[in-house]
């Protein structure tokens, strides 16, 4: 009877201490998700962007600056994987994977991507006018999209793999100088 109350009992510490930890990882887990990461784009350099063999191969040279803010006073962030895509009309035309880094609490931190190069991309046929109307003007509408891998740390600890996305959209003007394009930042849109 000694030895199954004593089972008894270590079960119970068990217990107890598995929802001990699982509570404090759904407090920060919550306290993250309503203080979301902020992502702004910052400026965008555009000194190549045309179209050859019938609209088909793209040449680009763009250039996105970016910030990121951990707005969390307790929590800091270790990105393990930063994958970005370039788009265009919905296609994808580069992906590059920047630097992992540690960011802490309440701190912001500015990176930059850069593609360049040729790729095939086929426009729609309904946004072929659309394309038309941009390489008039001069102002192509990109798209630049994130998918992130995250790692929380509280205290000493570091848990909960978060995997979010993030979506930005800006109108970046074709300019051989490579002159800032931006007055202002433009924010993104972050899914968790």
């Amino acid at each position: 009877m000694g030895s199954t109350s004593l089972w008894c009992f270590l079960i119970s510490i068990i217990v107890v201490i598995a929802i001990s930890f699982g509570g404090s990882i759904l407090i920060l887990w919550l306290i993250f998700i309503t203080n979301k990461i902020k992502f702004n784009v910052t400026d965008a350099t555009l000194t190549q962007f045309n179209f050859t063999n019938n609209d088909t191969q793209l040449h680009y040279n763009l250039g996105v600056f970016f910030t990121i803010r951990n707005p969390n006073k307790q929590v800091g962030i270790y990105y393990d994987t930063i994958d970005a895509t370039a788009m265009y009309k919905g296609q994808n035309f580069d992906t590059r994977l920047l630097t992992p880094f540690y960011q802490g609490s309440s701190t912001t931190s500015l990176l930059k991507g850069r593609f360049e190069g040729q790729q095939v991309v086929v426009i729609p046929n309904n946004t072929v006018s659309e394309l038309k109307s941009e390489k008039l003007s001069g102002v192509y509408s990109i798209d630049v999209e994130f998918r992130l891998s995250l790692r929380l740390k509280f205290g000493l600890f570091k848990f909960i793999r978060v995997r979010p996305k993030v979506g930005c959209g800006f109108q970046v003007p074709l300019n051989f100088s490579g002159a800032s394009s931006f007055q202002n930042a433009i924010g993104c849109d972050v899914d968790y």
